[in-house]
């Protein structure tokens, strides 16, 4: 049964992609309404609720929570404080919007789930090009199975680094550098597209240690700007996954060859897929590579279809898209990565987990 009531809900962290996405996304949807936002920096919180008309603000998230007419929260912050944030929403009884990545570490991600499990509420997570144009239609081509048996798959996604606050490039709050980041993406896709994968084998470098971000000069980044690996798929199928923040040049691509026939996936500008199939039964003046007309909408619209589904899904009690198991996994295959990265040797999912007494004390706080 659908609800015709609006959804009361709270925003936890007041940065760019609150005002950008979120804020405006809940205040266009017609079955919710902010009631108040919340983050560290009380100037920041404040400035955000008068921008959008929102009527309370918070320096203290847990004092947002509190309150009977906040039912969902977005959680906007920087990854390593995520867990804090989302558990405590849970045990509010809260329903939760996470942005990617899920946590920095799987102890975290797993507590975060189970967490949300325990309460019975929903727990999703923002892999807004989940509700784009081009990944859906890629799944139908590959439930169709318009290439046939899926044998492998080459990623390539390379673009200058060109964000606008500093705690992207220091690993104690975002938890990595590119494939934490970026990568979190490509490893949601992998695991939704292709299955889970078996074994990794990767490398990572930092080519650029010094890094501007708008008036602060970093040094010294403790953050991956490049990294390459290769993948070993349960179903048997491999791929190769390059991903770099170093490069001049905005370029990328996916490419999936399967028996019958491939596609590739572009990026950027000229974003789109190509296919070849055998399976098509074309008359043979029709065969070979052909250009799939797929538009898909501005960034700001797709994060509007991700809250409209979260929105809808709260209020409908209908299964999520994209779940917290699904954030949580998508971790787990970027920490194998990392960990075959730094031991030179491959790594098999599912990760065994390392004890807390034995793990860096590098990345927390």
């Amino acid at each position: 049964m659908t609800s015709d009531r609006e959804l009361g809900v709270g925003v936890i962290g007041c940065g760019g992609i609150a005002n950008f996405a979120h804020i405006p996304s809940y205040l266009r949807h017609a079955r919710s309404r902010v009631v108040a936002v919340a983050d560290i920096d009380p100037a920041k919180a404040r400035d955000t609720a008068e921008r959008w008309g929102i009527g309370s603000w918070y320096q203290d998230y847990r004092e947002l929570l509190a309150r009977p007419d906040v039912e969902a929260v977005s959680v906007t912050t920087w990854p390593a404080a995520h867990a804090s944030e989302v558990v405590a929403a849970a045990r509010a009884g809260k329903h939760v919007l996470c942005e990617k990545p899920i946590a920095t570490e799987l102890e975290d991600a797993d507590a975060m789930v189970e967490e949300a499990d325990r309460a019975g509420v929903k727990l999703m997570i923002g892999y807004q090009h989940r509700f784009g144009s081009v990944w859906p239609r890629v799944e139908r081509l590959l439930e169709e199975e318009t290439i046939g048996r899926v044998m492998a798959l080459s990623i390539v996604s390379c673009a200058p680094s060109s964000h606008s606050a500093p705690w992207f490039l220091q690993k104690r709050y975002s938890g990595g550098g590119v494939l934490m980041d970026w990568g979190i993406y490509t490893a949601y896709t992998i695991n939704w597209l292709f299955g889970p994968v078996e074994s990794v084998c990767a490398e990572s470098a930092t080519f650029r240690p010094n890094v501007r971000v708008r008036d602060t000069l970093l040094e010294g980044l403790d953050v991956e700007d490049t990294v390459a690996a290769v993948l070993r798929f349960r179903s048997g199928a491999m791929g190769t996954w390059y991903s770099c923040w170093a490069g001049r040049a905005s370029h990328g691509y996916t490419s999936v060859d399967g028996l019958d026939g491939s596609m590739v996936v572009s990026q950027g500008d000229r974003r789109g897929i190509s296919l070849y199939s055998t399976r098509l039964g074309d008359p043979e003046h029709l065969g070979g590579w052909r250009v799939l007309p797929v538009v898909e909408p501005p960034l700001s619209e797709v994060h509007y279809r991700k809250i409209a589904h979260f929105v809808d899904c709260v209020l409908d009690d209908a299964p999520l898209a994209v779940t917290g198991a699904d954030g949580r996994d998508a971790l787990e295959l970027v920490l194998a990565i990392y960990r075959s990265a730094e031991s030179g040797a491959p790594v098999r999912l599912p990760l065994a987990r390392i004890p807390a007494a034995a793990r860096q004390p590098e990345g927390k706080g």
